[in-house]
């Protein structure tokens, strides 16, 4: 019998893993078994995660297939990003994109290569027409690896529509797991909200939850709230739960939620299809504050005027209406793809007393409903309406540069930048607007006598100018080295105030692919095994202001 029961638990945890076989709807994109490392939905910094990323043995160079037949309808290369990424579109409408490859394979390899020489860079990006890269199910056509802005070898994963883009959750359409496990509930907050639905400062209340066997629950199932909390507005909740999947010790991030309140649901958010021009606005749908706090991450079940997300089903901003000495029963469900669900019960009273009779504050506050502007002869600045979430001091000023706001705040569309270059001591290239807040210098552009940009922050922006070229030298062979066996050599580049703006190997005056990798910031040539013989190497760096670094050597390879 224990025999039985063993064979029995390796078969499931065996099964929890390999989650598509030849005879599921999909092709398996891998041929080793598939393990997640992260699922669709999950909490990132400015973005939601619009994939799944599957665990690749911590190595690289494992081969991804084909999901079903179809084309390859866009492949980019990039130091930054999916680094290289493949998109191929499928009769059925869907689009599965394969990302942080570390090669491509076959003819998609070749054409990649051609693009890159003709057009003498190694990022590129093109769109294939239908007939150039078909592709069979099943069919092998690149490697997995760990380019762009990857943590780790691994293969992120994706499907969308594709038509409108959008991304979809895989573990609802053809990818499922194996998921007999409710999530856990680990906290609940509640804040007192305006009649716009943004929380008025220093009012929430976190209730941390404890869980005994499988229910979740709160010192003797009651919160209580003062009365102030009561405004124009009303009261919202936001929920900290992860989820878990058989044969995993880490947690994943839940499904679905739903809030009920005196019988009345409320609120519901569901996780199955994410757009990419919202993504970002997961800063007001997470608690940004408390995750910058304590780290904890407190998923909102309610939503201002200005929230483009489409992942609540209900016409319902989740706001409750509240008043002193109200008594409310509260009832939150989590719950994964395959409805596994948890639950807590409370009730939740309102002490009595007076109620919030202020009005909130919008003087010298940026706010989401309206567009902020200001010009003078030496600055311009413009903060477009919908930039910010909630409203945020305003804090401007333009005495030195021009300030605006704080760089912690998070903005979900850029602001526009305009400062006055006067007296230029140097060619006009050279300038650059910089975020003093961050240490970021600005993509700028030059226009009759003004720099211009555009920034991702809130800060302070001033005038700055860098002159000095990026760095290069040997990172895996020395300078006096003139023999090399290496089939790679690699070579650091530092650029310290700008950013790189391109990259270039000449050998005996011909172009050669001159690869970059932004995490260690180093580039890097593959060689031909026989490629041999004394040759003349040349690599010339340039930062976006137009300062060059050249190196050059000439080197005997074996």
């Amino acid at each position: 019998m224990k025999i039985i029961l063993f064979l029995l638990f390796i078969l499931l945890t065996t099964f929890s893993f390999c989650q598509i076989d030849s005879n599921s709807f999909y092709h398996s994109p891998l041929d080793i078994p598939l393990k997640l490392s992260a699922n669709f939905g999950e909490l990132r910094p400015n973005h939601f995660h619009m994939g799944i990323d599957y665990r690749t043995n911590g190595v690289e160079g494992i081969k991804i297939f084909a999901i079903e037949d179809g084309y390859i309808a866009r492949v980019k290369v990039s130091p930054f990003g999916y680094g290289k990424v493949v998109y191929i579109n499928h009769p059925n409408g869907i689009t599965s994109v394969y990302a942080h490859c570390s090669s491509f394979s076959g003819k998609l390899d070749s054409i990649v290569k051609q693009k890159q020489i003709e057009q003498q860079n190694f990022e590129i990006e093109f769109l294939p027409d239908s007939n150039l890269i078909p592709v069979k199910r099943g069919e092998a056509f690149a490697l997995s690896g760990n380019t762009g802005n990857s943590s780790g070898p691994h293969l992120h994963f994706e499907l969308r529509d594709t038509k409108t883009e959008i991304a979809l959750n895989p573990l609802i359409n053809g990818f499922e797991v194996f998921d007999t496990l409710a999530p856990t509930i680990k906290g609940l907050k509640i804040y007192a909200l305006t009649k716009e639905s943004y929380r008025w400062p220093n009012k929430s209340k976190l209730i941390n939850v404890t869980r005994t066997k499988n229910k979740f629950q709160i010192p003797n199932s009651l919160v209580t709230i003062p009365a102030d909390y009561c405004s124009q507005g009303g009261i919202g909740f936001a929920i900290e739960a992860n989820d878990h999947i058989n044969g995993y010790t880490h947690e994943f991030s839940y499904f679905g939620s739903k809030l009920i309140v005196n019988n009345d649901t409320v609120f519901i958010q569901e996780n199955d299809e994410i757009t990419f021009d919202a993504s970002k606005a997961i800063n007001t749908h997470e608690d940004i504050e408390e995750n910058k706090k304590s780290k904890r991450k407190f998923q909102k079940s309610f939503k201002t005027k200005q929230n483009p997300l489409e992942i609540y089903t209900l016409d319902k901003n989740g706001v409750v209406k509240i008043k002193p000495y109200d008594s409310l029963n509260v009832k939150y469900q989590v719950y994964d793809t395959h409805n596994n669900t948890s639950e807590i019960d409370f009730k939740l009273k309102v002490q009595n007393g007076l109620i919030n009779q202020k009005l909130f504050n919008i003087t010298n506050q940026l706010s989401p409903a309206s567009e902020y502007k200001f010009e003078d002869t030496s600055s311009f600045i413009r903060v477009k309406e919908g930039c910010v979430y909630e409203p945020i001091p305003l804090n401007f000023q333009n005495k030195t540069g021009i300030s605006i706001g704080n760089a912690s705040n998070p903005i979900h569309t850029p602001i526009e930048i305009k400062l006055r270059l006067k007296n230029a001591e140097l060619p006009v290239q050279k300038y650059i607007i910089k975020n003093t807040s961050l240490n970021k210098a600005l993509d700028t552009k030059y226009n009759e006598g003004w720099l211009t940009a555009e920034s991702k922050n809130l800060g302070t922006f001033v005038i700055d100018f860098d002159t000095i070229a990026p760095s290069l030298f040997p990172l895996n062979f020395n300078l006096n080295d003139t023999l090399l066996k290496k089939s790679t050599i690699t070579w650091k580049v530092n650029e310290e105030k700008t950013s790189l703006k391109d990259y270039d190997l000449f050998i005996d005056n011909q172009w050669q692919l001159l690869e970059y990798e932004s995490k260690g910031s180093y580039l890097f040539y593959r060689r031909q095994s026989n490629f041999v013989g004394k040759h003349l190497l040349k690599i010339i760096v340039v930062d976006s202001c137009g300062n060059s670094r050249i190196w050059e050597k000439e080197i005997t390879f074996e």
